[in-house]
């Protein structure tokens, strides 16, 4: 359920940066982090490692009372907003979207499109 949940919060808010030079950076910059947790970890960037990684961060994001976007009153009304470096997305979600960007990668999914793939 979780990690269904998390699937859901990570495909929509990659599809709500994909219109923004801006929120793309965000998510490159949380895709490398997270590379960095698996690497310090000894864990290569598979589907399974990611699978992991994003059922343990929501689950603590739920934890700490995080609500995903889609659950949201009007997501694509705050994705419109993106201009410059403000932030209309939380860390969070923008964490999960690079996770799912990452597993559409891993599985040949192609590069940097918000549509297709499976996600998480």
């Amino acid at each position: 359920m979780v990690l269904h949940l998390a699937g859901a919060a990570g495909q929509v808010s990659l599809a709500l940066t994909a219109s923004s030079a801006g929120a793309r950076a965000s998510v490159d910059q949380h895709a490398a982090e997270i590379r960095d947790a698996l690497a310090r970890r000894g864990r290569e960037v598979t589907p399974a490692a990611l699978l992991s990684y994003a059922q343990g961060f929501a689950e603590a994001a739920i934890a700490r009372g995080w609500r995903p976007p889609h659950g949201r009153d009007n997501p694509h009304d705050a994705a419109a907003g993106w201009t410059g470096h403000r932030n209309v997305l939380d860390w969070e979600s923008l964490r999960l979207a690079a996770v799912c960007r990452m597993l559409i990668e891993s599985q040949g999914g192609g590069g940097r499109s918000a549509g297709g793939g499976s996600g998480v």
